[in-house]
């Protein structure tokens, strides 16, 4: 059986690869976005450097908006 190149669930949710429970930062993992270990909806990994230029990119625009504004 071939193995995906992604992390299968239980390294998800493996402690290790979460920071306060969290903040979820695995380098092993490829994805952007992965599900929340607890409850509902999805977290970024925050060891892909595209979440950090997302999260740069929403902020600049969020300050850009109010430079505008004044």
């Amino acid at each position: 059986m071939l193995r995906s190149k992604g992390m299968n669930e239980l390294e998800k949710k493996d402690a290790s690869h979460w920071i306060w429970g969290l903040i979820y930062y695995n380098p092993a993992d490829p994805k952007l976005v992965v599900p929340k270990r607890f409850g509902w909806g999805w977290t970024f990994n925050f060891a892909h450097k595209g979440s950090w230029i997302f999260i740069l990119m929403v902020v600049g625009i969020i300050i850009a908006i109010k430079m505008l504004v004044r």
